[in-house]
């Protein structure tokens, strides 16, 4: 009767190793991966929880570039003299689109922001940028600013310098999600009131206007 040669001890013995040692090594592997997964949700969690939004690419794809025209004036007929005013106030925009704003500020001079304010700082635009005459900016000054075009809901802020010409063009483009109803206003005190932030910083037609995002 034929034998199937015997595997000697030592051959035996380096099988049984090499099973063990890709065993550990494939449990270590493992484990590894699954507490990388735990650290990541772990600090995205805790990202949220403290209020620093992780940003989230959008879904939907673009579908149309709109370009408008958009005006900072005083003393429009019918309204309240030496109050600025955004005009148009009502913006009409695609959802799921970029938007394009050529602004002009007829209301020029600086009024100084708070310390520490966030509204010096171009947030939420393409690129994190506004254009001065097609010359890019990502902040101001303190004391540089005349107005913001800041849009809370959709984290936009537009810092707009007071120093310059009306003629100046300030531009800038941010992408529109689904739609419904926001709010642009400024956030620089260029109102009534002791410190300025009453009269037309509050008043719908004025300094607080609507950006509509139909679908």
């Amino acid at each position: 009767m034929n034998q199937l040669p015997a595997t000697h001890p030592r051959h035996r013995g380096t099988r049984t190793f090499s099973f063990w040692a890709f065993l550990y090594i494939g449990l270590m592997v493992g484990l590894l991966f699954c507490a990388a997964i735990s650290f990541g949700t772990y600090f995205t969690l805790k990202a949220i929880t403290k209020g620093n939004l992780v940003p989230v690419a959008h879904a939907a794809q673009i579908e149309r570039h709109v370009h408008l025209n958009l005006n900072i004036v005083i003393n429009q007929p019918g309204k309240q003299q030496d109050w600025p005013a955004y005009s148009p106030n009502n913006l009409v925009v695609p959802a799921n689109s970029l938007v394009t704003i050529n602004l002009h500020d007829y209301d020029l001079g600086n009024t100084a922001m708070p310390k520490n304010t966030p509204f010096a700082i171009v947030q939420g635009t393409v690129g994190k940028v506004a254009y001065l005459n097609g010359h890019a900016y990502s902040a101001l000054a303190l004391d540089k600013i005349a107005h913001t075009f800041t849009i809370q809901q959709l984290n936009i802020n537009v810092p707009l310098p007071g120093d310059g010409k009306e003629s100046d063009i300030i531009s800038f483009t941010f992408q529109t999600g689904k739609a419904g109803t926001y709010y642009f206003r400024c956030f620089d005190p260029c109102g009534t009131g002791a410190i300025g932030w009453q009269g037309p910083m509050v008043t719908r037609g004025y300094m607080l206007g609507t950006l509509s995002v139909q679908g």
